[in-house]
């Protein structure tokens, strides 16, 4: 796989996760979607996950896992 499909593969992860988060009721699916872009290398998954678990907004809250993104997310950038 080249770079350019990796990055716009997570980039695809990264629109629907947000999108499967803040719109649809199927939040499970939506933080794996962002899970797998920020795993994949984009950093904006990794805060957006951070800032999730950190405001507790359609997950539990946790800031360990918080803090695990935000550092995550800082060493792929």
């Amino acid at each position: 796989m080249n770079f350019t499909k990796a990055t716009d593969e997570a980039e695809h992860l990264y629109s629907t996760g947000v999108i499967t988060v803040q719109t649809q009721m199927d939040y499970r699916n939506g933080i794996s979607q962002l899970e797998a872009a920020a795993k994949a290398g984009h950093a904006k998954a990794a805060m957006f996950l951070s800032q999730l678990y950190q405001q507790g907004f359609r997950v539990e809250r946790d800031s360990l896992k918080a803090q695990y993104w935000e550092n995550y997310g800082y060493q792929i950038a």
